[in-house]
C-alpha cells in the first residue's frame, strides 16, 4: 500500500494545476488520467497474476480517500474502474486476461442499476439497454451494464423468485455515451448515460449475479468479500476524503479570515474551536465504524469463514453512517467559512458540492438503506435485492 499512497500525494501538484478544468471539462483531464495510470492506481485491485496489486480492502481504501482528498471527482474516478476491477475473479482466466493484461488501461466501468435486458440467444445474449450514472466512461475500455436476463418464456427467476441478474461486459466502443452531466457536485467524473441495442455479448462476457454476488472463479479472500460490501464502502470512503479536505481548507482560510468589524481571526474564536472539534470527531469516529466492520469482514474471509447477514448490515450501516458523517463534518466547515466558502473554484465551495453529490448515491442513501439494515438487525430477511 505504500507505494500507492506515495504515489496519490504525489499526484497533489498536478491536481492543483488543472483543478480549474474540472468543471469546464465535465471531466478529468488526459494528462491526470494519464499519471493515474501510470502509478498503477487502477489496477490495485487487479488480481495479482494479471499484474495488479490485489490490495486488500483496508489498504486499497486508504489509497481511494487520498485521492478523493485531492479531490472528489479524482477518488471517485480511481474507485470506479479500480473498484470494478476486482470482478477478473469472476471472469474466465482468457477473458480476465483479454480485458486486464492486454494492451490497453483495463479500465472497467459502467454501473449496477439492472436497466438493461439480457436476451438468452446460442453463445450468449442479445443486450439491450440504456444505463445512467456511468461514471468516468469517456476513459473506459470496457463497459458493465447490469441487465435483466430473458429467454423466449419471459424474465428467468432466481431460486427466491426475483429477477435473474447479469452482468454483461462489452467494449465501450460498442456503447453509444449521451452527454447528459450537467450537474452541481462531481461534475468531473463524467458520469453520462450509455446505451446499447441487440448487441450480442458471448456467455463468458457475462457473469450472473446470485444475490447480487457474482460467483468467485479465482481463489483468495478478495473474491469472497460480497461485492455489496466492497461497493457501498468505497462510495462511502470517497465521501471520507472529501470531509478532510473540508477540513484542511477551513484550516487554511481561518488563520487569517476575520468577520466584519471584528480583528479576532476565525480560529481563535470558541465556536469556530468548538465546531472544529465536533467536525474532526465526526469524521474520524465515521471511518473508524467503517474500517473496523470491513476489517472484521475481511478477517473472516481471510480465515475462509463464510460472510453472515448481519456482518453485511453492519458494514452497510457503517458505510452510510461515515458517509453522512463526512456530510455533517463538511456543513460544520463550510458554515464556519461563510462568505469565503461560496465563491466557484474554492475548495470548501467544491467540498460542499462533492461530498452532497456522492452523500445521494443510493448505496449509502438513508432513505435506501437504514430499513432493510434495520430488518436484518431485528433478524429478518432484508427485503432488497442488493445487500
Amino acid at each position: 500500500m505504500t507505494a500507492y499512497l506515495a504515489a496519490a500525494r504525489g499526484l497533489a501538484p498536478l491536481v492543483d494545476t488543472l483543478r480549474d478544468r474540472f468543471d469546464l471539462d465535465r471531466t478529468l483531464p488526459p494528462v491526470l488520467v494519464d499519471a493515474m495510470h501510470a502509478a498503477g492506481l487502477f489496477r490495485m485491485w487487479v488480481p495479482q497474476d494479471l499484474g495488479g496489486a490485489e490490495l486488500d480492502p483496508l489498504s486499497f481504501l486508504t489509497v481511494i480517500e487520498e485521492l478523493a482528498r485531492l479531490d472528489g471527482s479524482v477518488g471517485w474516478c480511481a474507485v470506479i474502474p479500480a473498484g470494478y476491477a476486482r470482478l477478473a475473479g469472476a471472469l474466465a482466466e482468457d477473458v480476465a486476461r483479454e480485458m486486464f493484461q492486454g494492451s490497453g488501461r483495463g479500465l472497467l466501468v459502467g454501473t449496477l442499476n439492472p436497466t438493461g435486458k439480457a436476451v438468452a440467444a446460442p453463445g450468449g445474449y442479445q443486450v439491450t439497454g440504456r444505463w445512467s450514472y456511468g461514471s468516468f466512461i469517456a476513459y473506459g475500455e470496457w463497459v458493465l451494464g447490469n441487465c435483466i436476463t430473458q429467454d423466449a418464456s419471459g424474465p428467468r427467476r432466481a431460486e427466491d423468485g426475483s429477477p435473474e441478474l447479469r452482468l454483461c461486459l462489452f467494449p465501450r466502443d460498442a456503447a453509444t455515451v449521451f452527454d447528459i452531466w450537467h450537474v452541481g457536485g462531481l461534475r468531473a467524473t463524467g458520469s453520462n448515460d450509455f446505451e446499447v441495442s441487440e448487441l450480442f455479448v458471448p456467455e463468458a462476457y457475462t457473469i450472473r449475479l446470485q444475490e447480487f454476488q457474482p460467483p468467485p472463479l479465482r481463489p483468495g479472500p478478495l473474491y469472497a468479500v460480497p461485492m455489496t460490501s466492497t461497493f457501498v464502502s468505497c462510495i462511502a470512503t470517497v465521501a471520507l476524503g472529501i470531509a478532510r479536505a473540508a477540513i484542511e481548507s477551513l484550516i487554511e482560510i481561518a488563520s487569517s479570515k476575520t468577520s466584519a468589524g471584528s480583528a479576532t481571526v476565525l480560529r481563535d474564536k470558541a465556536l469556530a474551536q468548538a465546531d472544529m472539534a465536533r467536525a474532526e470527531a465526526l469524521l474520524r469516529s465515521g471511518r473508524a465504524f467503517l474500517f473496523d466492520e470491513l476489517g472484521a469482514m475481511w478477517n473472516n474471509a481471510v480465515a475462509g469463514r463464510s460472510i453472515p447477514l448481519q456482518e453485511r448490515a453492519q458494514v452497510r450501516l457503517a458505510a452510510v453512517h461515515a458517509a453522512q458523517c463526512a456530510i455533517q463534518a463538511t456543513d460544520l466547515m463550510y458554515q464556519l467559512g461563510g462568505g469565503a466558502s461560496l465563491f466557484q473554484g474554492g475548495r470548501l465551495e467544491r467540498c460542499f458540492r462533492d461530498v452532497h453529490a456522492a452523500g445521494q448515491h443510493v448505496a449509502v442513501s438513508p432513505l435506501s438503506n437504514l430499513e432493510p439494515i434495520g430488518r436484518v438487525l431485528f433478524g429478518l430477511p432484508p427485503g432488497m435485492a442488493r445487500f
